[in-house]
């Protein structure tokens, strides 16, 4: 009987060890990523995007994204293809429940780094000040924990300024 549970045992060892670890999926995004496009919509301007992102939960109260990063993204060809993928829209509001874990080809570190960011205040409100003339995604996470599990998602508006506009969004699911 100890020898059939040390083989058995010694099979499943080995059946796992030979288990290949799947890497994220590659989504290929077929353009480029133009850093000079994104410096330009990030260059100082005289538009302001401010907002609130909450999400109900399905009790009634109310999660903001107190804390939370909140990103303002150049809406560039590859930021739409990336945004797209993330929220399965490039329209006006997109919500997923987790960011998938994926590569993109070709991947930017640039891209990372040329946005702006903010942090939503106590009662869920954030402010980009300055902001250019353009097209781009504001993006932020709602998220709590019940019984030890993450819920919540990310957020993401669409927004085009121009001309000191000063533009008031609510991010929701």
């Amino acid at each position: 009987m100890r020898r059939l549970a040390t083989l058995v045992c010694a099979a499943l060892l080995s059946a796992c060890a030979q288990m290949p670890t799947s890497a994220p999926p590659l989504v290929t995004l077929g353009v480029q990523f133009n850093a000079a496009e994104a410096r330009a919509l990030l260059a100082d301007g005289v538009n302001v995007i401010k907002g609130n992102a909450f999400m109900r939960q399905k009790g009634g109260g109310v999660v903001t994204c107190a804390g939370a990063v909140v990103y303002l993204i150049p809406a560039t060809e590859y930021a739409k293809r990336r945004i797209s993928y993330l929220y399965g829209t490039t329209g006006e509001t997109g919500y997923n429940a987790r960011r998938r874990d994926v590569r993109f080809d070709p991947e930017s570190q640039e891209y990372i780094s040329l946005m702006k960011s903010t942090r939503c205040d106590a009662q869920g409100n954030f402010t980009f000040d300055r902001v250019a003339d353009g097209e781009f995604f504001v993006q932020t996470t709602v998220a709590w924990e019940v019984a030890q599990r993450l819920q919540g998602g990310n957020l993401m508006h669409r927004v085009k300024v121009t001309g000191g506009q000063v533009v008031n969004l609510v991010l929701s699911s």
